[in-house]
This record gives structure tokens, sequence and C-alpha cells, in this order.
């Protein structure tokens, strides 16, 4: 019977870490596109640099890391999510 339990352990952590890890990616996501987004209206359309943007992010952002490239900002949580906002010119800046 003990082996029984045991298993029922382990695969009732298994599903539980699954669910953990789906809701980190989520929150990644969504994290990754907002930095994504604000950073991209903060170098294209404000004219700032990308140094000077990330402190308008909050402090809970501090994981989400952030790339420029010639018309896009690429934000990323490592190993979880990743989010490119793209500067249109007519329009700002566009999630991808």
């Amino acid at each position: 019977m003990n082996r029984w339990y045991a298993m029922a352990i382990v695969w009732l952590l298994l599903v539980v870490g699954a669910l953990l890890f789906e809701r980190a990616r989520d929150l990644s996501t969504i994290g990754a596109g907002y930095a994504a987004k604000e950073l991209c209206s903060c170098v294209f359309v404000g004219e700032r640099s990308l140094a000077s943007c990330r402190p308008d992010l909050p402090e809970t952002m501090e994981r989400v890391e952030a790339e420029l490239g010639a018309d896009r900002v690429r934000a990323f949580v490592p190993y979880l999510a990743e989010r490119i906002a793209r500067y249109e010119p007519p329009f700002g800046c566009v999630l991808y």
C-alpha cells in the first residue's frame, strides 16, 4: 500500500508543478508584452534611449530583459516567454 501512496504523491507533485509552470509562463508572456510595448513606445515615439526608458517599468518586472532592434523591441523572460513590439510609423508600436 505504501507504494500506491508514493505514486499518488509523485503524480500530485507533477500535476501541481505543471500547473505552476503554466501560470508562470502566462504571467511572463503578459509581462514581456507589456515591457515590449512600453519600451518600444518610449524609444521610438518618445525618442529616448532604452537605458533611460528601462526605469519607467515597474520594479516587479526586473526579470524581463529587453533588446533593441532597428524598428523593434524584443522583451523576454529567459526560458518562459518572448514578445516583440514593432514600430509602425503612422500607428505607433504594435505587439507581435
